[in-house]
């Protein structure tokens, strides 16, 4: 297991090249002959590691992945229910025949229908 990273490359804080090394010893011979720092391996994704390389650290910016991680689930619900309406044709088929029954109110096949895929993907509050 690749516990070590050498950062050979980065910009704007972040890694723009770099080698992973499960031995320490392989890590700083890769940055003697490339340049660059060895920090051992943070948690999480590449994409939130944020370089310091004037401290020669490499951190892991849980608070940047939890907050995207939020975002997106509060539109998760969105697409969710995309994929369980039925096609707007049908929709409206069933909405035509829920108000030429007479119904006209919230017992009609189109409203369940509606009334379902919002239940089953609720919207976050």
């Amino acid at each position: 297991m690749e516990n070590y990273i050498a950062i050979v490359g980065n910009a704007n804080n972040k890694i723009t090249k770099y080698q992973d090394f499960a031995e320490e010893a392989d890590a700083n011979s890769h940055v003697s002959a490339h340049g660059g720092f060895v920090c051992a391996k943070p948690d999480g994704s590449l994409d939130y590691w944020v370089v310091d390389a004037d401290k020669k650290t490499l951190t892991y910016d849980k608070t940047t992945y939890d907050s995207d991680v939020a975002a997106a689930a509060a539109v998760a619900y969105k697409s969710a229910r995309a994929k369980e309406y039925d096609l707007i044709s049908d929709q409206l088929d069933q909405l035509f025949h829920d108000m030429t029954n007479d119904k006209g109110d919230k017992s009609g096949d189109w409203y369940k229908a509606v009334a379902k895929v919002k239940s089953d993907n609720p919207k976050p509050e």
